[in-house]
């Protein structure tokens, strides 16, 4: 079994990826998945704005680790599933990082609609991701855009005016982050 990550300061990619997903939402407010290093986490979300930011944890081990380490404890902490968050909290980005592959997310990749990054892993085929993530939001691309700069993403349009982002990097593993920014 291959060890966890306990931390993303050296995963470049990650961290570009992440500043520049970010910079596309100008809210107070974050919900998210902290990962394997909650300082680090939260360091971050205060670096790029956000004041109120809500971690969810559903492991109670990993849950128990990061309340021992936490070294600022202004921000809310919920163990549970982070399918249990309110999906409509106004000028909240929904920081969604799953790692695992869309297609055994169809519930969260339903139920969170507007202001969010969704991070997957890419262990089955880009087609196979994108085209679950589309058809469980019932919606169909109508163009995209392909840019190299800042980091390497595509922008897609939708049938109904949505607008997504889709980033896909390489640290340590083969990864994208989707984000719909509108």
């Amino acid at each position: 079994m291959a060890k966890k990550k306990e931390t993303y300061l050296g995963a470049a990619q990650k961290i570009a990826v992440r500043e520049f997903l970010f910079n596309q939402f100008n809210f107070n407010n974050i919900v998210g998945l902290a990962g394997p290093d909650i300082n680090e986490y939260l360091a971050k979300c205060k670096e790029n704005g956000f004041k109120n930011i809500i971690v969810y944890e559903r492991d109670i081990e990993t849950a128990i680790k990061q309340m021992q380490v936490v070294d600022n404890h202004d921000f809310q902490y919920r163990i549970g599933d982070i399918l249990h968050a309110d999906p409509n909290i106004e000028n909240t980005l929904y920081d969604l990082d799953y790692c695992v592959t869309a297609r055994y997310m169809k519930e969260h990749i339903a139920k969170f609609t507007k202001n969010f990054i969704m991070t997957f892993s890419r262990r089955i085929k880009d087609v196979e991701s994108m085209a679950t993530f589309f058809k469980t939001r019932g919606e169909k691309i109508v163009s995209e855009i392909v840019k190299h700069s800042p980091v390497l993403h595509t922008v897609y349009k939708t049938h109904n005016g949505g607008i997504y982002i889709y980033t896909p990097y390489h640290d340590t593993s083969n990864m994208f982050c989707i984000a719909k920014i509108k």
